[in-house]
């Protein structure tokens, strides 16, 4: 069964040295901006594919990406949001890949559209994990890789990686 998969970086967010940790670091006014765009963006191929909102959010526990998620789950709607504690900056794109393709094949999993907001340099190497004949890429700040997902081959196929100063309306 193909599915569609989204990988997001969150928006920009303020600078690690203005706070004690990077786990705690909020999006910026231009990233709240960014991720409203890139929502409209997401729902707009929602809707083509003839979908009314997300299956499924997975969200990185960082702020940053957090607050990402609650703005596109108020712009495009999510029917499942999950907090996932792997999805960090420094975690591993091969697990990832694995926890979630095993997810999808378990008969409860129904979800078609998935989307899953996380950071640099995860979000780039998630995207070279799931199609291997493409190379990790700089992802903008509120950009999303669309990936076609072949759940039973257990593999994906890179569409596009939209920004947020690209996106078409």
């Amino acid at each position: 069964m193909i599915k569609t998969l989204y990988i997001m970086r969150h928006g920009d967010a303020l600078p690690a040295q203005a706070l004690s940790a990077d786990a705690i670091r909020p999006l910026s006014a231009q990233g709240e901006r960014e991720v409203a765009v890139s929502a409209q963006w997401l729902a707009q191929r929602l809707a083509a594919q003839g979908a009314k909102q997300l299956d499924w959010l997975l969200i990185s526990p960082y702020l940053r990406a957090q607050q990402t998620a609650a703005i596109v789950a108020q712009k495009v709607g999510a029917a499942k949001q999950q907090q996932y504690d792997s999805i960090t900056p420094d975690g591993d794109a091969e697990l990832v890949m694995d926890w979630l393709l095993a997810q999808l094949t378990e008969q409860q999993q129904q979800a078609q559209h998935i989307a899953l907001v996380s950071h640099m340099p995860l979000v780039s190497y998630l995207l070279a994990a799931f199609d291997d004949s493409t190379q990790p890429l700089l992802f903008p700040t509120a950009g999303i890789a669309e990936i076609s997902l072949d759940v039973a081959h257990w593999r994906g196929r890179f569409i596009q990686l939209a920004s947020p100063t690209e996106a078409e309306f």
